[in-house]
């Protein structure tokens, strides 16, 4: 019986207690400060505690695709001796974008442009382009043409008759070689290719590639690339790929330097993605030197190693994922293909030779990004990798894990989505 009357003061002992609180919090909710404006001020906080939570939960929920959430428990890795300049771009605080050149070793930002975004809060800047004289080449991904910036983020030229997507980069007469798309009545990204299959018209997305003048925007050269294809007696290509509305998916363009016994100064790489494809090409000419094919998947990002030999992001995975149907029964007994992940592979241009470069870092570290991708050989010969899907950042030299990292961000547990990380040779 004692316990009984226990329980029953301390319930309304509580009952007591929450009528008081509600009291106070009524009051306080009309202007009363009753106990004083720092008490009711921290009454305030408490009981907007829930209201603070749901609204975090709710910007948590709504962030755009360009933040990516860190991994429980992740530890970054720098051991970096030299320092390691890089161009990055990233969603600022203000839902606009920022373009910055920053030095990995330790974090020290050299320089920046805000640059405002009137787009989707998805889109993103791409492997911006840096000139001389901290002039800034970038567009909205797919959105809108190429925009050039002055140091202070004035607007130089805006080459806007064509939409730009993906790589851009630096001829060695310092002409902007860029993948775009051809716009027509304002609009790019359209069905203008075609072809028939037992009298069924097929339409797909065509690429092209672009030549500019840094210092105007002024268009130098443009060609599709079914033209090309056509051109060359390589239509083939489009009947490969596994995507009829997109089939050749152009992500770089990579114009050689200088002329050795394996290409001529002015001599574009391409890499066509959806149709796992690598073409040596010659605008002066319009000739296809050569095609690469072989075993890598849904590539990126190629690179010069040196004379004779090109290097290239292989993302080694399919270009669409697809379920398994329903009603495909799974066998008790299953034979294992392996485990795949992404790599670097090289082509020796000389031997028409390809092989993996560096490929046990990959495996080791579980290196697998489904799209996009990057690598760069720097100067001391480590290799540079951005897992761009998970957004991190990696390089290694001789095997060893020099640098490990993702690029934090302004929301608590994400980190901004990598965007074509641009590795600078120098500092600028």
């Amino acid at each position: 019986m004692e316990k009984f009357f226990l329980r029953l003061a301390i319930i309304i002992l509580s009952l007591f207690g929450l009528s008081v609180f509600g009291w106070l919090v009524k009051h306080n909710s009309t202007g009363d400060k009753i106990l004083g404006d720092k008490v009711g001020k921290g009454l305030d906080a408490y009981v907007s505690f829930l209201d603070l939570f749901e609204k975090s939960v709710e910007e948590v929920k709504k962030l755009p695709e360009t933040f990516v959430p860190t991994p429980a428990g992740f530890e970054a890795v720098n051991k970096l001796e030299n320092d390691l300049y890089a161009l990055i771009s990233y969603s600022n605080a203000e839902e606009g974008r920022s373009v910055e050149i920053r030095n990995l070793k330790n974090d020290e930002s050299l320089h920046k442009w805000d640059i405002a975004n009137p787009y989707q809060a998805h889109d993103r800047i791409m492997d911006p382009l840096l000139l001389p004289g901290k002039r800034l080449v970038y567009s909205y991904n797919g959105v809108t043409g190429l925009i050039c910036l002055d140091s202070l983020g004035n607007q130089i030229w805006n080459q806007d008759t064509i939409a730009h997507h993906h790589s851009i980069n630096l001829d060695s007469a310092g002409n902007i070689w860029a993948c775009t798309y051809t716009k027509e009545n304002g609009g790019f990204i359209i069905y203008k290719g075609f072809y028939d299959v037992d009298g069924r018209e097929l339409v797909y997305i065509d690429n092209t590639i672009s030549q500019l003048d840094p210092n105007t925007g002024k268009l130098l050269f443009h060609k599709s690339i079914t033209e090309i294809l056509n051109e060359n007696g390589l239509s083939n290509l489009i009947m490969k790929s596994p995507n009829i509305e997109d089939p050749i998916h152009l992500n770089d363009v990579q114009p050689a330097l200088k002329t050795t016994a394996w290409y001529q100064e002015g001599d574009l790489f391409l890499s066509f993605r959806n149709c796992s494809a690598l073409m040596h090409y010659r605008p002066s000419t319009n000739k296809v030197i050569r095609l690469i094919e072989g075993n890598f998947y849904s590539q990126h990002d190629i690179d010069f190693l040196n004379d004779s030999t090109i290097i290239f992001f292989n993302n080694n995975s399919h270009t669409f994922w697809s379920s398994r149907p329903s009603n495909w029964r799974v066998a008790d007994q299953r034979i294992d293909a392996g485990d795949y992940y992404s790599n670097t592979m090289a082509y020796d241009l000389k031997n028409e030779r390809l092989y993996p470069y560096e490929k046990k870092v990959y495996d080791e570290h579980q290196i697998q990004t489904f799209t996009e991708g990057m690598q760069e050989v720097l100067a001391d010969g480590s290799l540079w990798i951005e897992e761009q899907n998970s957004g991190k950042l990696w390089v290694f030299k001789n095997g060893e894990l020099l640098y490990k990292n993702v690029l934090p961000s302004q929301h608590e547990g994400h980190h901004h989505l990598s965007n074509w990380t641009r590795i600078l040779s120098k500092k600028p």
